[in-house]
């Protein structure tokens, strides 16, 4: 079983200190537990001064030879699904502390916009293993017939999407897994007073920023949800392979799930995504 994503020794020394810091060092071995090392891909800083990232969230896909928007459904009755981000591993792969992503090519993640959510659906997620940003032209949307209508998806063009903001850039990051769940046990029993200084601490320090929905997480744990997404630290089969943040039209944390079998075959073909109303 390859869950967890482990964090750095350097994070975790960190993570350690801050939570003495917090007076939560009762509760450190158990805090440190549920940390885990998360890509996050987030607005670049002022001052970034690097090539213009291909990674990003929304807008019209920029795609390689080959690529075929996905539909859901066949003939008059076909709807294009949303695009949701696409990344290039490469970009990544630095931040991929343990190995678990190829070290290249091209995902591209899309949504079941038009249809709704239901808590767990089956979506498309390409891969281009081949794939090279450099190779890719913007997706010629006007020429596809599959977006005449302009109802599709969300009531607008499903590359109209809205999430964290784009163009991004890749950060390495320990986060933590949320320890307090509405309908299962809490990975750490925390009194109410732990608890609250916890919530204040991932917010300051554990994430990439406050405003967490602005950010795309790849490997990260499950860090908004009042339920689990996947079953934590190797206690099931799968993993979040990106959490998507909130969308704008739906306000609910989006998670892509990953078999650990499929991602250690570099198999995207079986992603499920999990939507949890808030």
């Amino acid at each position: 079983m390859m869950r967890p994503n482990p964090a750095t020794a350097g994070d975790e020394r960190t993570l350690r200190r801050l939570i003495g810091e917090a007076g939560l060092a009762p509760w450190e071995r158990e805090l440190v537990e549920v940390a885990e090392h998360g890509i996050a891909l987030g607005p670049r800083p002022a001052g970034f001064e690097g090539p213009e990232p291909f990674s990003r969230c929304g807008g019209v896909p920029t795609v390689p030879p080959g690529f075929r928007w996905p539909c859901t459904g066949s003939g008059p009755d076909a709807l294009p699904d949303c695009f949701v981000a696409q990344i290039d591993l490469a970009e990544v792969s630095r931040e991929d502390v343990n190995g678990l992503l190829p070290s290249h090519g091209l995902l591209y993640f899309f949504f079941l916009g038009h249809d709704g959510f239901g808590g767990r659906d089956p979506v498309t997620v390409l891969f281009f293993p081949d794939g090279v940003a450099a190779d890719t032209t913007p997706y010629d949307v006007a020429s596809d017939p599959a977006f005449a209508d302009a109802t599709a998806g969300w009531g607008a063009p499903p590359w109209e999407f809205t999430g964290p903001p784009a163009p991004l850039y890749a950060v390495g990051k320990a986060m933590l897994a949320r320890v307090e769940r509405f309908h299962d046990e809490p990975l750490v029993d925390l009194p109410d007073e732990a608890a609250d200084r916890l919530a204040a601490l991932g917010s300051a320090a554990f994430d990439v920023a406050p405003e967490r929905h602005a950010y795309l997480v790849l490997l990260g744990p499950d860090r908004e949800t009042d339920q689990y997404v996947v079953p934590p630290h190797g206690l099931g089969p799968e993993r979040i392979l990106l959490d998507a943040g909130r969308p704008d039209f739906t306000e609910c944390p989006l998670y892509y799930v990953i078999r650990d079998e499929d991602l250690a075959a570099a198999d995207f073909s079986r992603i499920e995504a999990v939507t949890v109303q808030r």
